[in-house]
């Protein structure tokens, strides 16, 4: 009897086993179905403690730290802080100093004050932070164009010379002398009253010059036909100089001044351009 109840007592208990396990196995099913189907954007790590034993469950597709948009974070502040287009633009004059001789308006190339523009684009690609957010470096490239309006002038090349002619021509539609740039800008940018007014920068900027090509562009009508001479040259201009720029930029918008600090001109060693206008920092 003894024996006989034994075995019926296992068998009872065993079933009782199975089907306790079998519970906690539908439900633990239907738990991990549901988060894991239901919210399967989440890459979850699950515990769960059943009495004495642990269980641990973690996604297989959990590759991505949960902390994660932490480091996505950092990477779009330093983008944001190593791309920067500028864009200037404003009149062009020429000195016969140097400005910190002081100014002397050249005579030595007949070309109109108002007329006489000078156009940069330049893209920053690198930019180092010293302090924070006062005070940065950028390294970049771009194009300039120099453009001095020759108004009635027409320019020619004799040996080592310039020459230019006053012509007679009623209609002159275009008569500009273009020296293009590509340019290697290295720009320090700081913010003078941190506490005070953050949108307000300073910009002192230096610039790698090299003479692409240049051009001059004379278009006129004469008894109703038009005519068009150009001649493609570097016009005695030095292949590569220093310029330096000085900007005050106020909510991405501002002014700025320029001026080649190294020989600009084979001819005319002690002719100086300089310009100043608006300038547009994005």
């Amino acid at each position: 009897m003894m024996i006989t109840r034994y075995c019926q007592t296992s068998t009872k208990y065993i079933l009782y086993f199975f089907q306790n396990r079998l519970r906690f196995s539908i439900s633990l099913f239907i738990f991990l179905y549901t988060h894991l189907t239901g919210f399967g954007q989440f890459n979850d790590t699950l515990s769960l403690k059943y009495k004495d034993s642990k269980i641990l469950i973690i996604s297989k597709s959990n590759e991505i730290d949960e902390w994660s948009f932490e480091d996505d974070q950092i990477e779009v502040e330093k983008s944001n802080h190593s791309f920067r287009v500028n864009s200037s633009f404003g009149t062009l004059k020429l000195n016969d100093n140097y400005l910190f001789n002081g100014f002397n308006s050249s005579n030595r190339l007949p070309y109109n004050n108002v007329n006489s523009t000078m156009t940069n684009f330049k893209i920053y690609l690198k930019s180092i932070k010293i302090k924070a957010e006062l005070l940065k470096i950028f390294i970049g490239i771009g194009v300039q164009k120099n453009k001095l309006n020759l108004v009635g002038n027409t320019v020619n090349i004799l040996d080592d010379s310039l020459v230019f002619s006053k012509v007679n021509i009623a209609s002159v539609n275009k008569n500009n002398l273009n020296l293009h740039y590509l340019t290697l800008p290295f720009n320090i940018s700081w913010v003078p009253f941190s506490k005070r007014k953050k949108n307000l920068l300073l910009q002192l900027e230096f610039s790698n010059q090299i003479l692409w090509y240049g051009k001059s562009n004379f278009k006129y009508v004469e008894n109703d036909i038009k005519y068009s001479e150009n001649i493609r040259n570097n016009f005695f201009n030095s292949r590569y100089y220093l310029s330096g720029s000085f900007k005050i930029i106020y909510r991405k918008i501002g002014v700025f001044m320029q001026s080649n600090l190294t020989k600009y001109n084979t001819i005319f060693p002690e002719l100086s351009n300089y310009s100043f206008g608006l300038t547009i920092c994005l």
